[in-house]
């Protein structure tokens, strides 16, 4: 059987912390975990698994105590004794539940404790509490599954934010044209969760939801590294050389200047803040990254041919010596 995870561990708070901590470290690894805004699903399970015991006085004491929230696996105490001792069997226990009465000897009540996390008193097997067992004929709800579709999407569309129609169809054979809206600065691989557009639950039970990743297309300028924008720069030997000032597009439509420092080689990288993708989890626009790219011409003119031995002379002459590490 699996461990129970540590669950202060999994929130980054102590185990004294008090609820209004766990709280705000809760609300501010949801926000950055959460599957709408492009996060890992099961990290943001655990999350949540660990915000619904803490959250709760009852729940929060007996894991503390016994090392774990769940009723089926609360461990005899020391020295061999139940911690339901005087209870009698399970089926005393549960029918004492079923009663109302504090499973522990005090004000507590077990289905308070472990109930479902949708509510107070609510057992995620369905009904109130454990009213649901020994009832011949009780189907409990069952939540419909999740599924999945890959959305495509050019370049332009994942930067700026659109609109998009996708048409799902339900294990039962029929379908949906559901208007889909893919946020500005949407990464390749990330996740639209679209609630209760699953498949159908059963026996009264919530529908799954549609979980949608975003597949972004190439573009002959751009590419995307996370909320970065990269292009490459081409550029001439004698502007690497002496230095320029050269006018790129950027992926907003707009026209920057970069300058090129003389003396530039080869794959040298020039940055600039706030001219790349929206930011998916918020915060600041990311940075366009341009690439220089040295150009060597394939055929010269005859003034070019000209210039370039010019050049070859005086390099000769001022004994450059590019290849000096090669002891030749």
């Amino acid at each position: 059987m699996a461990q129970t995870p540590d669950y202060y561990k999994t929130l980054g708070v102590a185990r004294s912390a008090t609820q209004d901590e766990i709280k705000k470290a809760f609300r501010k690894l949801a926000r950055t975990h959460h599957p709408d805004a492009g996060g890992d699903e099961t990290r943001f399970k655990q999350i949540n698994e660990a915000y619904e015991v803490l959250s709760d006085e009852k729940k929060r004491k007996v894991y503390d105590r016994y090392g774990t929230a769940d009723a089926q696996r609360i461990p005899h105490g020391a020295g061999g004794q139940n911690p339901f001792a005087g209870m009698g069997g399970w089926e005393d226990i549960l029918e004492s539940m079923r009663r109302g009465e504090g499973a522990f000897g005090t004000d507590w009540n077990l289905d308070d404790i472990f109930g479902g996390f949708g509510g107070r008193g609510r057992s995620p097997y369905g009904g109130a509490g454990f009213g649901g067992f020994g009832q011949p004929g009780a189907a409990r709800p069952i939540r419909g599954r999740d599924m999945n579709l890959t959305l495509n999407v050019t370049f332009d569309e994942a930067f700026s934010g659109c609109m998009k129609k996708v048409s799902v169809k339900a294990p039962d054979g029929s379908s949906e044209t559901l208007d889909v809206r893919v946020p500005a600065g949407a990464v390749d691989g990330g996740r639209i969760r679209l609630h209760g557009k699953g498949a159908a639950g059963k026996a009264g039970g919530a529908a799954g939801d549609l979980l949608i990743t975003t597949k972004i297309g190439s573009h002959p300028l751009y590419a995307r590294d996370g909320a970065d924008v990269t292009m490459d720069v081409p550029v001439t030997v004698s502007e690497a050389a002496l230095g320029a000032s050269v006018i790129v597009p950027a992926p907003d439509g707009t026209k920057v200047r970069i300058k090129v420092p003389a003396g530039t080689q080869d794959g040298a990288q020039l940055k600039l803040s706030g001219k790349g993708a929206p930011n998916v989890k918020g915060g600041a626009r990311g940075s366009l990254r341009c690439t220089i790219r040295v150009t060597v011409p394939r055929t010269l003119s005859a003034a070019e041919r000209t210039a370039f031995e010019a050049l070859k002379e005086a390099e000769q002459a001022s004994g450059v010596q590019v290849r000096a590490a090669f002891g030749a």
